[in-house]
């Protein structure tokens, strides 16, 4: 069956560019990805986004580190209940609002638009619609990290990245497992405590967001040249493609079928 990995951790981005928040345990649908992961996005150019025609849309059009790193400073808390999107700045709550009202919304936009100052191109608007996720690729997928593959980086990139796993912005992270066996999985299924679960479908190019301090909202290393340079590529995880209904959470076993 090949080297099994562990979940370590599971997480969810539930407004694209903004912090995520940790999970005890994921549901998830056959060909689906977290449910409330990337549903919301702040436009930076447009409008371009139509709730009524939803489509994929180039992820620089919306605020996110790769364009924006100052946003790093920010915490963020999401009420998927009731939509409540809260931000905070070193701790103290800095604005906060119902995403799904148009005050709510309103009301983010206002602080951002004031907060980020000159790097606004235009006022912020806030988009969304439900069953639409705004991810860097077009398909649902699932995004995962070897927490190993990233300690082997740390003397290249000159940064602590296990520590700062949250730069690669994954919705699974794994133990266990050796550096870069992760990559072998693609093209291949893999099994959730012995089950069939995903399907490994591509590999993940890093852009420069993952240069961003997730603490500091400093750029600090230079991850995808490092990775090119060093590895002849930029990789670093794996899209999965969910194929079963299951429930994940951490401490379960993932492995080659």
């Amino acid at each position: 069956m090949g080297q099994q990995a562990v979940i370590d951790s599971l997480y969810c981005w539930p407004v694209k560019g903004f912090s995520g928040q940790p999970l005890e345990d994921m549901s998830l649908r056959a060909h689906r990805p977290f449910e409330h992961d990337r549903l919301w996005a702040i436009e930076r150019a447009g409008p371009l986004f139509d709730p009524d025609n939803p489509r994929h849309i180039p992820k620089g059009k919306f605020f996110q580190l790769v364009n924006t790193p100052r946003l790093a400073r920010l915490k963020s808390r999401y009420d998927a209940d009731t939509t409540t999107f809260t931000l905070l700045e070193d701790g103290q709550e800095v604005a906060s609002g119902r995403l799904n009202t148009a005050e709510g919304r309103a009301a983010i936009e206002d602080f951002l638009s004031h907060w980020l100052g000159e790097l606004a191109p235009q006022h912020p608007r806030v988009v969304g619609v439900d069953e639409h996720h705004f991810f860097d690729v077009p398909q649902p997928f699932v995004s995962l990290i070897n927490i190993e593959t990233l300690k082997s980086l740390e003397p290249h990139a000159g940064v602590p990245l296990a520590a700062q796993k949250e730069r690669f912005r994954a919705n699974i992270y794994i133990t266990g497992l050796d550096p870069w066996a992760e990559m072998e999985w693609e093209g291949r299924t893999l099994l959730l405590n012995g089950e069939p679960a995903f399907i490994a479908r591509e590999r993940i190019g890093r852009c420069v967001a993952t240069e961003v301090n997730p603490e500091t909202g400093e750029r600090d290393t230079v991850i995808p040249r490092m990775l090119l340079t060093t590895f002849g590529h930029k990789d670093c995880g794996l899209y999965l493609e969910p194929v079963a209904d299951i429930t994940l959470k951490p401490g379960d076993v993932l492995s080659v079928a």
